[in-house]
C-alpha cells in the first residue's frame, strides 16, 4: 500500500508491465526530441533500479559506464541525517532521547545530541540485454553530442517557443520536477511506486526470508526491517497464488 505525499491517494498495486509500456508510448509522443528521450530514460532508470527521485535527479554523465556486458550506474544515496547520543563509557550510539546507554547502561541523559550524515555511493549493474537499457543509452548518447555537454543526466531546462530549449549544464532537476515528469505520463503513477515495484519483483522471485535481505541490498535500505516490511506486503500475494494453484 503506497501513499502519495500531500495527496492522500492510495494505491494497492505496483506498476504493471502493460502500464509501464503505456507510459513509454506516451513519452514517445513528446516534443521536442530531448523531452521524449529524457522521459523514456527516466522511466527506465526508475523501473530498473527503484531509486529515490532525488538520487535519480542528481545523476551525472560520468556515473554511467558500460563495462563487460553491463550498464553500471553509480548513485549517491540519500539517507536521512540522524541525531544520536554517543556514550562516553563504551562508545555506542544511542537514540537522541535515550537516558541510559543501550549497550552498557551508562547514564547519558546529559550527553550532547550529535548528528551523523549519511553519504554513500551504490553501483547498480544492469545487463545490456535488458530491453529497458536501450532508452537510457540512447539518451546518454544524445547528451554526449550537446555543446556544451551537460554535467548532469537530467539537467535543468527552460523551454522557449515550442522546440527551442535552454539547457543549464551545471544544474540538475529537482526531485519535484522528476515527480512532475512521471505524473505527466500517468495520473496513477509516481516515482516512489517504482521502488515498490522493484521490491515486489524481488519478493516474487524469492519470498523467503533471504528475499528481505535482497530487497534491502537492491534498494540500499538502511534497515533490514524495511526490507522485511516489503516481504510481508508482497509475499502474501505470492503465497495466495501458490495456494490457489494447489487447490485448483
Amino acid at each position: 500500500m503506497t501513499f502519495v505525499r500531500g495527496m492522500r491517494k492510495e494505491r494497492k498495486t505496483v506498476v504493471s508491465e502493460e502500464e509501464f509500456r503505456e507510459m513509454l508510448a506516451k513519452a514517445e509522443e513528446l516534443k521536442p526530441e530531448f523531452f521524449k528521450l529524457r522521459a523514456r530514460a527516466l522511466l527506465c532508470i526508475l523501473r530498473l533500479t527503484g531509486k529515490r527521485r532525488g538520487e535519480v535527479a542528481q545523476l551525472q554523465l560520468n556515473d554511467f559506464k558500460v563495462e563487460e556486458g553491463f550498464l553500471n550506474i553509480m548513485f549517491k544515496l540519500e539517507k536521512k541525517k540522524r541525531s544520536f547520543k554517543l556514550c562516553s563509557e563504551c562508545g555506542a550510539k544511542n537514540v537522541k532521547k535515550a537516558k541510559f546507554c543501550k549497550q552498557c547502561g551508562f547514564d547519558i541523559s546529559d550527553a550532547p545530541v550529535q548528528r551523523r550524515g549519511k553519504q554513500a555511493e551504490s553501483v547498480k549493474a544492469i545487463p545490456l540485454s535488458d530491453p529497458y537499457v536501450k532508452p537510457i543509452l540512447d539518451y546518454i548518447s544524445f547528451l554526449e553530442k550537446l555543446e556544451p555537454k551537460p554535467k548532469y543526466v537530467f539537467p535543468s531546462v527552460k523551454s522557449l517557443f515550442g522546440e527551442s530549449l535552454i539547457i543549464y549544464p551545471e544544474r540538475h532537476l529537482t526531485g519535484r520536477q522528476v515527480f512532475n515528469i512521471v505524473r505527466g505520463l500517468s495520473a496513477m503513477v509516481w516515482p516512489h511506486l517504482f521502488r515498490e515495484t522493484v521490491a515486489s519483483d524481488i519478493v516474487k522471485q524469492d519470498s523467503s526470508l533471504i528475499g528481505a535481505f535482497k530487497v534491502q541490498r537492491r534498494l540500499d535500505l538502511e534497515s533490514f526491517q524495511t526490507g522485511f516490511n516489503y516481504l510481508k506486503r508482497y509475499a502474501a500475494d505470492v503465497i495466495e497464488r501458490q495456494v490457489a494453484k494447489v487447490e485448483g
